[in-house]
């Protein structure tokens, strides 16, 4: 009330509305040129505090939540917003003295508690319907009571679940593109997934692919902004990929969470279908591949092995051509219920077969990358990996593995460790060498891709982390029984493809220089790397992590 009244009236509440299914809420202030915030700030340059504009979003989501039962006469009882989650406000432009009204919407992305009520939500906050402010995972939750205590009292009408127990979200309506129509580019009819356009690639021409199981993570593309056949930056798309606890990868990886390869597949193959679907491949008359060449990127949050539906965002942001290659440059986003997982950007080429053959790797790399000594590789040693089931994707049988444990084979990327010196690199933290036989049988080649067969980039970055796992199960395997791997959050990491692996070539080489150590709160190890392909450099990691947190 009095000064802090930012909002005059509800213009519509909807408990399951919203992009989540969750609720949405939208509410409007009538602005006044003598309002007390526009005289205060700023003598000369009068316009809205932004942090008042944060409140007017928080007030319009409190009402959503009283209105909504979250109510109690419980003395002591405050909303307040939640400790340890990350959001972004954005402002994009003003609240003046010329401002008539101002529209605050709030949408729910999560409901829950633990123990306390809390809800996360997004907000938009519009100036005369021009879009000025946005806040990303706001969240709010009532201090001092729990979910049993608010329901025996006066707001029995609360409604909610905790995270693992969610509420059920209104469904999208039938996505455009289904599973089976994304699957049909990836290892069956491309005009069956695009249209005429692309019937020249059913039989005659060739078209680049997304991989196909069970590499293939794309179930649906439920929301497309941009236009298709026109190649050219702006609009984002929605894709959805559906985990279950029994995914094939969990079982391969032995580490608990969601291996990197996957992950990253997860984000990138949005990508590589808005490009089909903006016509790429008819740039040319030539059959072009598509790889990707590099990109930027941050981990929020590691991924458990239990039921979700994951969303992919990405939007194409640049497009270069010349001749017969195109680069296109792309904006890329995971999430989980409107929590943000994977961040990013990336960029692919498309290339004609000649092209990729006269790849010469990653420039000045052999300049750069680490030779250890003479003095050094007398205490090196070394390590053979043995089999152990499942020993391909859909293996059935599970060998047993202590908590701290390598990927199994199916999803183990090095045969062996040739070199490790626990005090050599450039920072004497340790420099390792795995070494991998190429298989052209592998599972792999036949899924990445169809009528193009590549060893997948994830998995030279997933082969890079496999020597991090191997590095730390040496230095603190004491914690076998009793520690996981995780994946390091919240630093940025970098990558670089300037090359193949395909089925004629014989051997890769992957190196690692650990570049910094920690041991609290969690055993931590920070590494940059190269990989190589019969002597050729073309991979580099840079600023990859892992650490080691306790089982639970």
């Amino acid at each position: 009330g009095g000064r802090m009244q930012l909002i005059h009236r509800i213009l519509s509440l909807e408990p399951a509305g919203g992009r989540y299914g969750l609720g949405c809420i939208r509410a409007e202030a009538d602005i006044c040129a003598e309002d007390w915030f526009l005289t205060c700030h700023f003598v000369d340059d009068r316009v809205m505090p932004g942090t008042l504009m944060y409140e007017c979003c928080a007030h319009t989501l409190r009402v959503f939540l009283q209105r909504m039962g979250w109510v109690t006469d419980k003395p002591g009882v405050c909303y307040e917003p939640m400790p340890d989650i990350p959001a972004v406000l954005k402002c994009r432009g003003p609240v003046t003295p010329e401002t008539k009204h101002v529209i605050y919407e709030v949408e729910i992305s999560e409901i829950g508690y633990n123990p306390e009520p809390y809800v996360i939500a997004d907000a938009l906050m519009y100036a005369d319907g021009r879009r000025i402010v946005q806040f990303k995972d706001m969240s709010m939750k009532i201090t001092g009571i729990t979910r049993e205590e608010m329901e025996r009292g006066s707001g029995s009408g609360v409604r909610g679940s905790g995270r693992a127990d969610r509420l059920p979200r209104t469904p999208h309506p039938e996505p455009a593109f289904t599973r089976d129509r994304i699957l049909a580019f990836a290892v069956g009819k491309p005009s069956e997934a695009f249209g005429e356009p692309y019937r020249i690639f059913d039989e005659e021409r060739v078209i680049a692919r997304l991989p196909g199981p069970p590499y293939f993570f794309m179930d649906s593309a439920i929301s497309i902004e941009p236009e298709p056949w026109i190649l050219k930056p702006g609009g984002w798309i929605e894709a959805e990929y559906h985990v279950s606890r029994d995914e094939w990868y969990f079982k391969a990886d032995r580490s608990g969470i969601m291996p990197f390869c996957v992950l990253l597949e997860i984000a990138l193959q949005p990508c590589g279908w808005l490009a089909a679907y903006l016509g790429s491949a008819l740039k040319s008359q030539n059959n072009l591949k598509f790889r990707n060449l590099g990109g930027n990127a941050v981990l929020h949050h590691n991924i458990l092995p239990e039921a979700k539906t994951l969303t992919m965002r990405c939007r194409v942001t640049k497009v270069s051509e010349a001749g017969d290659m195109i680069i296109e440059h792309f904006d890329m986003q995971i999430l989980q219920g409107g929590k943000m997982i994977y961040e990013g950007d990336t960029y692919f080429g498309f290339f004609t077969p000649a092209a990729l053959a006269e790849q010469v790797g990653i420039r000045g790399a052999k300049e750069k990358s680490y030779i250890p000594s003479s003095d050094e590789l007398l205490r090196s040693h070394s390590y053979r990996f043995e089999d152990e089931a499942p020993l391909f994707p859909d293996d059935p049988n599970i060998a047993p593995a202590p908590k701290l444990a390598m990927p199994s084979t199916s999803l183990r990327m090095i045969d062996e460790i040739e070199i490790y010196i626990p005090d050599g690199g450039t920072h004497g933290l340790g420099f390792i060498r795995g070494i991998k036989k190429v298989n052209p049988d592998e599972w792999f080649f036949k899924a990445h891709f169809y009528q193009d067969p590549v060893c997948p980039g994830s998995l030279g970055i997933e082969s890079f982390l496999q020597l991090l796992k191997f590095a730390a199960i040496e230095r603190w395997g004491d914690m076998a029984e009793t520690h996981r791997f995780e994946i390091v959050t919240e630093i940025p990491h970098h990558w670089t493809y300037r090359g193949q692996i395909i089925q004629k070539n014989k051997r890769v080489e992957v190196d690692a220089v650990i570049t910094e150590i920690q041991n609290e709160p969690f055993p931590t190890i920070f590494a940059d790397g190269y990989l190589k392909v019969d002597g050729l450099f073309i991979y580099q990691m840079e600023h990859f992590g892992l650490r080691l947190v306790p089982c639970l």
